[in-house]
């Protein structure tokens, strides 16, 4: 990996909010110590110098190795010490927690000592390019099942076999093999697909075409393409056999190996796995989203926020062989290395043809099955990282902001300040009609807190409209002093945020993803009201609700809400509810509304009634 794009990756990183300040502190390390070892990497010298001016949480030392650039200064006051490597080798980690030897040579130094200028920018390209996007996605959804994944590649073994040891031997890649092709698609030459009786001219569509199309928004896709060995329809390869009812979607993102590079439609990883499924019977829809390129790694955030996911959807993310160590992975490395009996599989040192597709998609399948991932299973993902301002330097450690040593004191005065705040509710209810239900909960949330704000939910998809059900609940507690009954507008319960609400009845076997309105007013709504807590009523009958208070207790308590869920108040042995009133109103059985509902609902129910008959 050449200077450019590692200069490029640290930029990105400092840009994007994770810088090596940043770096040093999540692993430890309070003393580092830059060593530049040669004239040719004062660039990414001088950014690293340009990230530690900025936060001033971390102060290091430069240094350069044998004079390299013992006469450069990097700013004001700051000049290079001059070290030999023998002082190098002796250097106790005492003097500092950790070297960073900006260089891609190796020395006999103890690895728990040194991080290497290549290993240093990977984990910065695994933390800001992959993980924490992908954490800010599943924190949208949470019920989705995410596994990042990578490939086997070709390397020396003793029991590789002759064709094996010829392919790392020539070290042609497929980008090679496919410019032959151009040239000469008609040419009598071997190549690593010949096994599988394909004309050049198919092999070359298989390998090369698909063309790239740039949307409006920067995003990329594939142009469609009716080649019967290619087959792109809608911006992405097709899957034969899909089924046309399913309980869920599988999805392949990434690069050429999830792609199906060098492969018909039907004997990609994706063909095999749907074939599989179908033959047992798993109600899975296998979607390839996959790109037939790399290094376009945004597309794969772009593509992926694009999905219709429902909760138990899955996604498998090749992203250039890494894995994390923080989100789910699935490892395949090692399927191809000898000995095993599959036969030839790779046709260069990264790539594999249909045959070692098929394997894989067997591997895949496996893993799925043993354990038990077709099953409703939970994923705890960890939480994404705090949001700073600008390059992820939180204020009190830029330069001119408050002092490092006043930073524990300031979190002291905070949490104090913390135990002062006022305890302020939130419910938010349809109200299909007002019942003594409703009540019941508003007066028990209004007890615990200094105010309560009820959201009435706005959207006009219920039998009430939005005008009366908003009267009524204003009427039906008017009386309760530090309450007040305001609209949620479109970002509470409506059609845009949660719009499974408003079709119940044909959800409730199910699952719903509700986490987008809990998102929302966890991040948007509550800050801007100082709501602590949210309130609910417990649901026995309603799956959706009951999924929807299921979300609220997962995400609320992670920006800082409590989550109450209230018992519904009783009528003998039934829980009242608006469906029973609205199930009295259809048969005129007055005398039961009477029990169910205050005063107020009562005297427009009746009304109503009479102008219906």
């Amino acid at each position: 990996m050449d200077d450019g794009f590692l200069l490029m990756q640290l930029r990105d990183c400092f840009t994007a909010g994770y810088t090596l300040p940043q770096y040093c502190i999540d692993n430890g390390i309070r003393k580092p110590l830059f060593v530049v070892m040669e004239a040719n990497h004062w660039q990414i010298l001088w950014e690293i110098h340009v990230q530690f001016s900025h936060d001033k949480r971390i102060q290091p030392k430069f240094v350069s190795l044998n004079g390299t650039l013992n006469s450069m200064r990097l700013s004001p006051g700051t000049v290079f010490d001059e070290l030999k490597i023998d002082d190098l080798e002796e250097m106790s980690l005492n003097d500092c927690d950790k070297i960073f030897l900006l260089t891609t040579q190796r020395f006999n130094l103890p690895s728990s000592k040194v991080v290497y200028l290549d290993e240093l920018t990977n984990t910065f390209f695994k933390r800001v390019y992959m993980e924490i996007p992908t954490l800010h996605f599943l924190q949208r959804h949470p019920k989705v099942k995410f596994f990042f994944t990578n490939f086997t590649v070709l390397n020396h073994n003793p029991n590789n076999t002759a064709r094996e040891k010829q392919i790392l031997a020539d070290q042609i890649p497929l980008a090679q093999i496919t410019e032959k092709l151009k040239a000469n698609p008609d040419g009598n030459f071997p190549t690593p697909y010949d096994d599988f009786g394909y004309s050049k001219k198919d092999l070359l569509a298989m390998l090369n075409g698909v063309d790239v199309k740039t949307n409006s928004d920067g995003s990329t896709t594939l142009n469609d393409n009716d080649n019967p060995l290619v087959r792109v329809g809608n911006g992405k390869r097709l899957v034969p056999n899909q089924p046309a009812k399913f309980k869920n979607r599988i999805y392949f993102m990434g690069g050429c190996s999830h792609f199906g590079t060098g492969a018909p439609f039907d004997k990609t990883i994706e063909s095999y796995l749907q074939k599989m499924l179908n033959e047992n019977r798993l109600p899975y829809r296998v979607e390839n989203e996959s790109q037939f390129f790399t290094y376009r790694y945004q597309d794969i955030f772009y593509n992926l926020n694009k999905l219709p996911l429902m909760p138990g959807d899955i996604i498998f993310v090749f992203f250039d062989n890494i894995l994390s160590e923080i989100l789910p992975s699935f490892d395949v490395s090692k399927t191809f290395i000898r000995p095993h009996n599959y036969g030839e599989i790779f046709v260069d040192a990264c790539h594999v043809n249909e045959r070692g597709y098929k394997i894989l998609a067997e591997k895949y399948f496996d893993f799925l099955t043993s354990n038990n991932f077709f099953r409703d299973k939970e994923f705890n993902y960890p939480a994404p990282p705090p949001a700073y301002h600008r390059y992820g330097i939180p204020p009190w450690c830029e330069q001119g902001g408050v002092k490092i040593s006043a930073v524990s004191e300031l979190e002291q005065y905070k949490q104090s300040l913390r135990a002062r705040k006022i305890p302020i509710g939130a419910i938010v209810m349809n109200c299909n009609p007002f019942t003594l239900g409703h009540r019941y909960l508003v007066e028990y949330a209004a007890a615990k807190v200094a105010r309560l704000y009820i959201f009435v939910v706005e959207e006009d998809r219920s039998e009430f409209p939005f005008a009366d059900r908003f009267e009524l609940v204003k009427q039906g507690v008017k009386d309760i002093p530090n309450v007040e009954v305001i609209p949620s507008g479109k970002f509470i319960i409506s059609q845009t945020t949660f719009s499974g609400y408003f079709n119940k009845a044909s959800l409730q076997d199910v699952t719903v993803d509700s986490s987008e309105d809990v998102e929302i007013f966890a991040q948007e709504i509550a800050p801007t009201l100082g709501i602590t807590i949210r309130f609910a009523g417990s649901e026995p009958k309603d799956n959706v609700t009951r999924q929807y208070n299921e979300t609220m207790k997962k995400i609320l308590p992670r920006y800082g809400i409590e989550f109450h869920e209230i018992p519904r108040k009783t009528f003998g042995n039934e829980v009242i509810s608006a469906s029973s009133v609205r199930d009295a109103l259809k048969r005129g059985d007055f005398d039961k509304i009477r029990r169910l509902v205050p005063e107020t609902t009562l005297k427009y129910l009746r009304g109503r009634h009479s102008i219906t008959q």
